[in-house]
């Protein structure tokens, strides 16, 4: 094939034939050929206004397929590809960041209920694989491998669970991922960012489980 030829012919077509010709080869490539390809393109989109009970949909399906193992494609691991990851792996992260950043969007739309809902939904399926059930294959995969700003999304969340949560809906929401942090090195901020984002009532009540469950919210000096 001539590149030369082909870009001659393809600088000539209409602009419904190259989109039909380009959603073609989106297609027909890999996690990585996509990234390197229309990678720079897609993060330098601006936010478009979300329709929340879509998103929530969407999240749910997700989830639904995550679990029923649509993502999961296992094979025998030795010495020499032990690190490879497949493309199903790549895909769910790369869905999974973008449902999280488009999950933070409602937060910014000041549509609480279905960000909280959305984030809820996306955080138990962070822990289900992160407990190892079977929704993503590799020797070593884990929330770190999240496309986009982890405190960002977790800011999002706390803010929009602060605005329509009771003080016992807060602390059960966000305990779980102080815990996490605290485990991870404190690296997503999680305490910092519900203890600003909570109410009096709020915070009250999430201080006296911390105290309770003897839980780690800082690092240690």
């Amino acid at each position: 094939m001539d590149k030369t030829h082909l870009f001659q012919s393809l600088a000539t077509q209409d602009s419904s034939v190259l989109l039909d010709l380009l959603s073609v080869a989106y297609d027909q490539m890999d996690h990585s050929q996509r990234q390197s390809v229309f990678g720079k393109m897609t993060s330098a989109l601006l936010p478009v206004r979300i329709d929340g009970e879509e998103l929530l949909d969407e999240v749910e399906a997700f989830q639904r397929e995550s679990l029923a193992g649509a993502y999961y494609a296992p094979f025998a691991t030795n010495s020499k590809n032990w690190t490879h990851i497949p493309d199903e792996t790549e895909e769910w992260f790369e869905r999974l960041g973008d449902l999280l950043k488009a999950s933070a969007q409602l937060t910014a739309q000041g549509d609480h209920p279905h960000a909280v809902a959305c984030f809820g939904t996306l955080y138990t399926l962070i822990d289900a694989m992160e407990e190892g059930k079977d929704i993503v294959f590799g020797e070593e995969v884990g929330s770190w491998m999240i496309p986009g700003d982890q405190k960002q999304f977790v800011t999002a969340y706390m803010t929009s669970l602060a605005m329509v949560a009771s003080p016992q809906e807060f602390t059960a929401a966000a305990l779980p991922l102080i815990k996490r942090d605290s485990w991870q090195s404190f690296a997503d901020q999680v305490y910092p960012s519900a203890m600003h984002a909570a109410n009096e009532a709020q915070k009250e009540h999430l201080e006296s489980e911390i105290e309770r469950q003897k839980i780690r919210k800082q690092p240690k000096t």
